[in-house]
């Protein structure tokens, strides 16, 4: 009788055992299945930052929004780009990816040439990530060719005018004819300058010190016009309230989209992203994030995925 009672307690401990062991393996089944994980970059404003105890950037916030709409938990992981780095970025960002840091990466530049690399140089150890054991970073992980996901933003080049130049609708890069336009040696405003229709506009072109901004130097009215990124001017302007520069409306056509980016493990994941930032796109949330994040929105240029900067746009 005492025997039959210790196999029958036994029995009952071990069935107890296996329904915890199913409840925990079916908890944490679900949590996966509810859990969105994206890296972005922890220096990146206004894009995705983190100061002190404080997360924001127009990424984060799109995060946030993805996340809601998909009706998922949202984990950011951030993590410190090493600019020194001869490793390309494809394979940095697809190894935080294998190594099962994140699901997806924000922020991506869509150039068919970022989502690539070339043969040889596959591995590499993951990026400075906050909360990661440092002994996690000295393994070597093999990176994998990055899928685009969804675009949800473009970087582009705008003309921003002093605040001595008086106010009229500019209609295209020949409008600038009469003006003096400032911008850094071989910086992108500089090329886009230089390759306009071939050079009409290389006699109106100046140069400022590549050390020094070409916004001062446009507030000092030193030039009367720059061909700047949209979202540096945004961060200028609030940084400088008083200088007196506007953007001329003009968006010009060179750039590239921003957006996710993941391996093909998680080619569904960035499927379900795509219907919600189509969504986000529909109902302005998209553009409410750009405002909040002190960014002027510029929607996705098509293809989501580009050949390039599209310079050659602006030699016809």
């Amino acid at each position: 009788m005492k025997l039959r009672l210790i196999r029958r307690n036994f029995l009952n401990q071990l069935l107890l055992g296996l329904c915890i062991g199913v409840a925990s393996l079916t908890q944490a089944a679900e949590s996966d299945k509810n859990s969105f994980t994206v890296c972005l970059n922890k220096d990146n404003a206004p894009f995705s930052f983190i100061k002190g105890e404080t997360e924001g950037g127009f990424d984060y916030l799109v995060a946030q929004a993805v996340a809601r709409e998909l009706g998922k938990t949202l984990s950011v992981r951030w993590y410190e780009k090493e600019r020194r780095s001869r490793v390309p970025v494809s394979v940095k960002t697809s190894v935080m990816i294998n190594a099962g840091i994140c699901q997806l990466v924000g922020s991506y530049p869509l150039i068919q040439s970022s989502l690539v690399h070339e043969a040889g140089v596959d591995t590499t150890h993951l990026p400075p990530i906050k909360g990661l054991p440092s002994e996690r970073r000295e393994e070597m992980i093999k990176g994998s060719p990055l899928v685009a996901g969804p675009a949800y933003y473009f970087a582009g080049i705008t003309p921003v005018f002093g605040a001595h130049v008086p106010e009229f609708g500019l209609t295209s890069l020949d409008d600038l004819k009469p003006y003096k336009i400032g911008n850094r040696p071989s910086s992108i405003g500089d090329l886009i300058t230089m390759a306009y229709k071939k050079g009409v506009l290389i006699q109106n072109v100046t140069h400022v010190d590549a050390r020094l901004e070409p916004l001062d130097a446009l507030s000092r009215s030193e030039f009367d016009v720059t061909l700047s990124e949209a979202h540096k001017f945004d961060m200028y302007q609030a940084a400088h309230p008083q200088s007196g520069l506007r953007a001329s409306g003009l968006m010009l056509p060179v750039g590239f989209n921003v957006g996710f980016v993941s391996t093909q493990e998680h080619a569904e994941l960035l499927n379900q992203v795509g219907n919600a930032i189509a969504v986000l796109l529909e109902n302005g949330a998209l553009h409410k994030a750009a405002k909040d994040a002190g960014l002027t929105y510029i929607k996705p240029a098509s293809p989501a995925v580009g050949s390039g900067l599209g310079l050659e746009k602006m030699t016809q």
